[in-house]
């Protein structure tokens, strides 16, 4: 079946499937503002229903260099994202981002490396501008109970990072391109990155870079004995909503080091060092400070998490928006 004729089937066959179950709920709640949301979205509005998008980040944002994002007319089926992912944000009753950067923002770290190239204006209203949809941030939450330090793993001269590397794109947005040369400059630190593919694994592994350890999907039990080895833990992305990674790294007393990009410094706060700049000489001296930083800095960078992202809290506020959606 031609690609065109697929998305159009699947498309049809989507919107019978949410007319007849979508009758029988008072609320919608959606993942993400992309193909999935429209028909809920549409047929809540047209039953007189309330709708709820929560957005993450990817309809927040367009960087063509990493094909990050839904605004882009490139193709029908990209235009055609653009139009669901757009028409869902501006219909919905109420969009509920993860971090605020996700309604208006400037990015200054993703170009920073380009003399001369202006930084990047992004976020809903930005993107969608005169969106009239109200806005709320509500938070990720993080079970700290799940997430702990395995007191029989010891902390070791070690930086990890974590994310889901399906492509090229990803493994820039991630800043795994970043981490590599931080390798190769610093032979005595030894980097863990976890969630390559085959491709990116391959190829990593043939670089012969001895420092740099190298993992797949790992299982949840893995991937904390992980982080409870590494002493610090690298969030170098190009753009993010709210990373559940560095949280759960933190929650593992990981001491974080972030790009100066959406919700990363909040979440890092003053537990951490955040590099303002895409400059491979400022990122090294940045981790070679926080491994020289007190463990003690780690045990804050969990209390942080506990305190500001604990998983009740988000659960709490999302039962009072909705019971006050029917007030």
């Amino acid at each position: 079946m031609p690609k065109n004729l697929f998305i159009v089937f699947t498309f049809i066959k989507s919107f019978f499937k949410y007319l007849f179950r979508i009758p029988s709920f008072d609320i919608i709640y959606t993942w993400f503002a992309d193909y999935h949301s429209y028909f809920p979205v549409m047929i809540s509005k047209f039953l007189g229903k309330k709708s709820i998008v929560c957005a993450g980040g990817y309809e927040s944002t367009y960087i063509p260099e990493i094909e990050m994002g839904v605004y882009t007319s490139a193709t029908l089926r990209k235009r055609l994202r653009r139009y669901c992912a757009t028409y869902s944000l501006a219909n919905c009753s109420m969009i509920l981002p993860v971090d605020d950067s996700l309604i208006k923002n400037v990015n200054t770290y993703l170009y920073s490396a380009e003399p001369g190239k202006s930084p990047l204006y992004d976020g809903i209203k930005n993107m969608i501008p005169g969106i009239m949809t109200p806005m709320r941030t509500v938070r990720l939450g993080y079970d700290a109970d799940i997430f702990k330090r395995k007191d029989e793993v010891s902390k070791t001269r070690a930086v990890v990072s974590a994310g889901l590397i399906m492509n090229g794109y990803e493994f820039r947005r991630k800043g795994f391109d970043v981490l590599v040369e931080c390798a190769k400059k610093m032979p005595d630190v030894k980097f863990i990155l976890i969630g390559l593919n085959d491709e990116h694994y391959e190829m990593l592994t043939a670089m012969g870079i001895k420092n740099l350890e190298l993992h797949k999907k790992v299982t949840y039990e893995e991937l904390i004995k992980l982080y409870s080895s590494a002493k610090v833990f690298a969030q170098l992305s190009l753009f993010e909503g709210m990373p559940s990674t560095i949280c759960e790294a933190m929650l593992c007393n990981c001491i974080p080091v972030g790009s100066d990009v959406n919700g990363i410094p909040d979440i890092v706060g003053d537990t951490g060092i955040i590099v303002k700049k895409k400059d491979i000489e400022l990122i090294v001296e940045s981790i070679s400070k926080a491994l020289e930083l007190p463990e003690s800095y780690g045990d804050r960078a969990r209390e942080r998490i506990i305190n500001l992202f604990e998983l009740g809290k988000r659960e709490k506020e999302l039962v009072e928006i909705v019971h006050g959606m029917f007030e």
